[in-house]
């Protein structure tokens, strides 16, 4: 029979295992994994306050803040604390929060447990920041929550707008705007392009060929390679209209790069200019016109000039009453053919000022002249 000292536990020894102190501790066996476990969630932790997107988790029931990472709280101007007494409605803005709650309401339907929308988060300061977010319903054992991840688009808003801009002045220009691609395949045409080529749509402009698009005889493959050595050109030459009339252009294309250097697109802007070379061939034939009554006038001047002299000559020879008024006359004669003569001089004048600063534009074809031999 044991002795009733022989049945007592071993209180030292279980008292060590229970604060984990004992060979057998239970405290040693999990306290390894529960380390690594806590590293984890810190790391993961971490990660997500370093994340850009406002993440928020979302009591489902009642609509409170759960937790938050960093860069909500930071991105609305809040301090921690102050963010997690504020329900998740109180952040979204006025005219998104109707969305909100009947999406929340929805969150029983599964094929509602998702949604991406464009809304906008108030600051602390009253504004509004515009987000794309998404929220999804999870489940944690029997407690439901909802995941909102939030990422700031303004940035992406602005250069919406400037390329919306940028758009509508290519859309409403006068100027034919054309966009190729390195091989010199249009891309893109805005209106006055297409009316200025008698083309009905972009669609059916697209895939030719720039030099489709603009005569240049046997120089049209000349003119990208023009293009690709020297980054841009300016010059006038003829456009081919869809039916395959030719009419006058001023073409001016430049290869488009991007910030490293490396080439994009060709853009080129086309302008008609039929009107104003009618008026230059105009102003040519007054030009020429001018020239030979200049002529004129120099020849008259000198046919009028030779019988007075013969006039003049017999006058002084006779004596006679009259010989006086003769001479007179003849010297007014002299006179009118003088001024003739310094509008002559003036005329010639004027017509070499005005040549002088005549500035005809480059054609295609003085480009190409210089293809073999550039500056």
């Amino acid at each position: 029979m044991h002795r009733h000292s022989d049945a007592e536990p071993d209180w030292d020894s279980l008292r060590e295992r229970i604060i984990g102190l004992g060979e057998h501790s239970i405290h040693k066996s999990y306290y390894p994994e529960l380390q690594d476990r806590l590293a984890e969630l810190e790391r993961f932790r971490a990660l997500l306050d370093q994340t850009s997107d406002a993440i928020f988790l979302i009591d489902a029931e009642t609509g409170l803040l759960i937790d938050t990472n960093e860069s909500a709280w930071l991105q609305l101007g809040y301090n921690r604390e102050r963010l997690m007494r504020i329900p998740f409605c109180n952040l979204i803005a006025p005219a998104s929060l109707a969305w909100f709650l009947e999406f929340f309401a929805s969150g029983q339907n599964r094929a509602r447990r998702e949604q991406v929308t464009v809304a906008g988060l108030m600051t602390a300061d009253g504004c509004e920041v515009p987000v794309e977010i998404t929220i999804r319903f999870v489940t944690f054992g029997d407690e439901r929550y909802a995941v909102a991840v939030a990422r700031d688009i303004s940035e992406r808003i602005r250069t919406e707008r400037e390329l919306r801009i940028k758009e509508s002045a290519f859309e409403s220009s006068t100027n034919g705007i054309l966009i190729a691609d390195l091989e010199g395949l249009l891309i893109y045409a805005n209106p006055a392009l297409l009316r200025m080529f008698d083309y009905e749509g972009v669609h059916r402009i697209q895939e030719k060929s720039i030099t489709d698009l603009f005569s240049c005889a046997d120089t049209d493959t000349r003119l990208l390679a023009r293009l690709y050595r020297e980054g841009a050109f300016a010059g006038e030459g003829h456009g081919r209209r869809n039916g395959g009339s030719v009419f006058d252009v001023h073409l001016s294309g430049s290869i488009v790069r991007n910030d490293s250097g490396q080439p994009l697109c060709i853009v080129g802007i086309c302008m008609d200019i039929t009107e104003r070379k009618q008026m230059e061939e105009l102003k040519r034939e007054a030009y020429e016109q001018l020239r030979k009554n200049i002529e004129q006038f120099a020849i008259l001047g000198d046919h009028i000039r030779n019988p007075l002299q013969v006039i003049v000559g017999i006058a002084e020879m006779i004596d006679d009453p009259l010989t006086a008024k003769i001479l007179n006359q003849s010297e007014r004669i002299n006179d009118i053919i003088t001024e003739l003569d310094r509008g002559w001089v003036e005329s010639e004048s004027v017509r070499r000022y005005l040549k002088r600063r005549e500035r005809p534009e480059a054609s295609f074809a003085k480009i190409f002249r210089n293809q073999n031999n550039p500056e």
